[in-house]
């Protein structure tokens, strides 16, 4: 077991452009799913939501000028109190859906986290507004005169505007072999990524991703209850649907 990690942020300096932005976004699942984790573990609150602000503050600068010294600073604190988070405040279906993927593809975590987060932001939002009306407001949203409702709404179209920024691919359909640097599609060595070069999207590809998610060990965590019925719209929305829709 790992027993030291070295937090240097001039490591990261050569970091891609592609790699440093999905790889934030792990960062932003990490820090968002617990906060509103259904163990509700009090310790890891303030850590998630300053994790939450530190990403929002510091990831276009990281991405896009990944020599600037505060930039990657900030990210690697954020990645740092995330982590601490989510170690004891669990995670929740933006890593279970990300996992599956994982598991057909081959495809980064972080990418996937980033496509899945504002689907499973907006499956969640009702069980939590206030939690999402928080992290709007640390994110930079001015949230005065809103209710929690509208600020909930304005914290998805907040993660939304940032992954478009930093300009990752929204949906898993759009995903293709040279859409980014560490693109494994189809390369995997075991029969589960042989001949799988595109994400299909499919009945048959959304209901064995569904599937995956229920058995995953970070969705008993998920605030709202998961189901077959419930979850599968959320997974077919990540792998085909426009997060426009999510807006309106």
């Amino acid at each position: 077991m790992t027993s030291l990690a070295v937090d240097d942020p001039v490591l990261y300096f050569d970091c891609p452009v592609d790699y440093t932005a999905q790889c934030g976004f792990d960062v932003l699942a990490h820090a968002s799913e617990p906060y509103v984790s259904r163990l509700n573990f009090e310790p890891s609150l303030g850590n998630a939501l300053r994790a939450v602000k530190l990403t929002a503050e510091n990831l276009r600068e990281a991405t896009w000028n990944g020599q600037d010294l505060a930039g990657r600073e900030g990210m690697m604190y954020a990645q740092y109190i995330a982590a601490q988070a989510f170690n004891s405040g669990g995670l929740g279906i933006i890593h279970s859906i990300s996992h599956a993927v994982s598991a057909f593809y081959d495809t980064h975590h972080g990418l996937n986290n980033a496509i899945a987060l504002p689907r499973v932001w907006a499956f969640n939002m009702p069980t939590h507004y206030k939690r999402f009306a928080e992290m709007a407001e640390v994110m930079g949203v001015d949230t005065y005169g809103m209710s929690d409702v509208q600020a909930a709404d304005a914290a998805l179209e907040a993660a939304i505007r940032l992954l478009r920024d930093v300009g990752i691919t929204e949906k898993f359909t759009d995903v293709t072999k040279d859409s980014y640097s560490k693109n494994r599609l189809g390369e995997g060595p075991t029969k589960y990524y042989e001949n799988a070069p595109t994400i299909k999207g499919d009945k048959e590809d959304v209901d064995r991703i569904t599937n995956h998610v229920l058995g995953d060990a970070c969705t008993p965590g998920n605030p709202k209850e998961c189901t077959f019925e419930t979850v599968r719209p959320v997974v077919d929305h990540a792998m085909n649907g426009d997060l426009d829709d999510l807006l309106t």
